[in-house]
């Protein structure tokens, strides 16, 4: 019986790794086509352009760019980047959607990898990584820099107001500015 445990979760740990090495090549192919003319759309949203103060905020400013396809009239996001500096910290986080095999159909984004990194005030530099398929998470990584050395810990998923942004907020606002 402890063989047959050992073996599935072999198993396991295989076709996770499989799927994370496709998820990483993805993303390598969409990172490669963001900037020439054959590649993705673009759509930014930059807040606080003229670098006003905010009350209760201080510095406040965001940058938001969706990558997005499109093909027979229906449009899907792709990959969102954004970056941001609130107060006392700064933010730069990545969500990768995947391209739906016929869009034409009505197929959703699935969500694949998120990445976020917070810099703030103490010093330190924290970078999150996520990796999902089907829905379900398939692996975290995190990494905290301080100037006395580096903290690796498993993050959470994470919560709807854990950062400046999450993938169904971003996803959300793609569609009410495309659809």
């Amino acid at each position: 019986m402890k063989a047959v445990f050992v073996i599935l979760f072999f198993v396991t740990c295989v076709v996770a790794a499989d799927e994370i090495t496709e998820i990483r090549e993805y993303y390598t192919e969409v990172r490669e086509h963001l900037d020439d003319e054959y590649g993705l759309y673009r759509t930014s949203v930059s807040i606080n352009t003229e670098d006003g103060s905010y009350p209760a905020l201080g510095h406040y400013q965001q940058e938001i760019t969706f990558y997005w396809g499109s093909e027979a009239g229906y449009d899907w996001l792709v990959l969102v980047i954004w970056s941001g500096e609130f107060a006392a910290h700064r933010e730069y986080g990545e969500v990768l959607f995947s391209e739906p095999d016929e869009p034409w159909e009505g197929d959703e984004e699935e969500l694949l990898f998120e990445f976020v990194s917070f810099y703030n005030s103490d010093g330190g530099t924290s970078e999150s990584r996520w990796w999902y398929a089907g829905g379900e998470l398939l692996r975290s990584t995190g990494q905290t820099d301080y100037p006395s050395g580096v903290i690796e810990f498993t993050p959470d998923i994470p919560g709807e107001y854990d950062y400046a942004h999450n993938p169904a907020e971003l996803l959300e606002m793609f569609n009410s500015i495309h659809n």
